[in-house]
């Protein structure tokens, strides 16, 4: 019940950027919100799981694409479905980079913010971050999380199940070239991972999956557990 509550709060969908050594991390999020006018500040919720929270606690800035509604799906899916730790994402999409910060060419705003504050929580942690910056503002309508519940989910999956399977084809490849070669990791156990059968979030919390509560739920697309798959 307090779930059906909550996601009767709309919120927009935003891709936030980040630098991640010589290259950048990014992420999905809808919990953003302007939170004062002097000076401008934003509040941002990012998982603790999450590498681009990472890359923001270290660097102490950040950038924010607000996303329209016509926003092609693997947008969402490219920076939503999986995890910096894995998949150099801005690689995957167009990006415009500015001051050193890689942005969604499409945006409806480009921003940039500077932390001065966060709260941690088990979950997630919040940033509390100035305006520094912002460009390229341009009318339209923005994407929000309603509209994705309502119905772009479906087109965002068909776009990440496309996408796995042109890698997967990608890999296969690359494997036929390579299987004589001694492996690496050769007696390592492979990492489990659980996957999200409907939105294909993959699970890197530090808690083993089967550890987790029962009433745990994706945190993307709002699922129970009975609805991961290892991989």
């Amino acid at each position: 019940m307090q779930e059906n509550a909550l996601f009767a709060i709309t919120n927009g969908l935003y891709v936030l950027s980040a630098k991640d050594g010589a290259g950048f991390a990014g992420s999905l999020v809808d919990a953003v919100s302007q939170v004062a006018v002097t000076p401008y500040l934003v509040m941002v919720s990012c998982m603790n799981t999450s590498r681009t929270k990472e890359c923001i606690e270290a660097s102490g800035e950040f950038g924010i694409s607000v996303l329209p509604k016509d926003i092609d799906p693997f947008v969402i899916a490219n920076f939503g479905y999986q995890s910096s730790r894995d998949v150099q994402k801005w690689n995957n999409v167009a990006k415009v980079e500015i001051d050193g910060l890689p942005y969604v060419p499409e945006a409806l705003a480009k921003i940039r913010a500077r932390v001065v504050n966060k709260l941690v929580y088990a979950s997630n942690t919040v940033f509390i971050a100035e305006v520094v910056d912002a460009f390229d503002s341009r009318p339209g309508e923005p994407l929000t999380y309603k509209c994705y519940r309502d119905g772009f989910k479906e087109q965002v999956a068909v776009a990440f199940n496309a996408y796995k399977a042109g890698r997967s084809a990608g890999q296969a490849a690359c494997a036929a070239v390579a299987k004589t070669a001694p492996s690496a990791a050769a007696g390592q156990p492979a990492a489990k991972r659980w996957t999200c059968t409907l939105c294909g979030y993959v699970y890197e919390g530090d808690i083993p999956f089967e550890e987790l509560p029962d009433d745990w739920r994706c945190p993307l697309c709002g699922v129970g557990k009975e609805m991961f798959e290892l991989q």
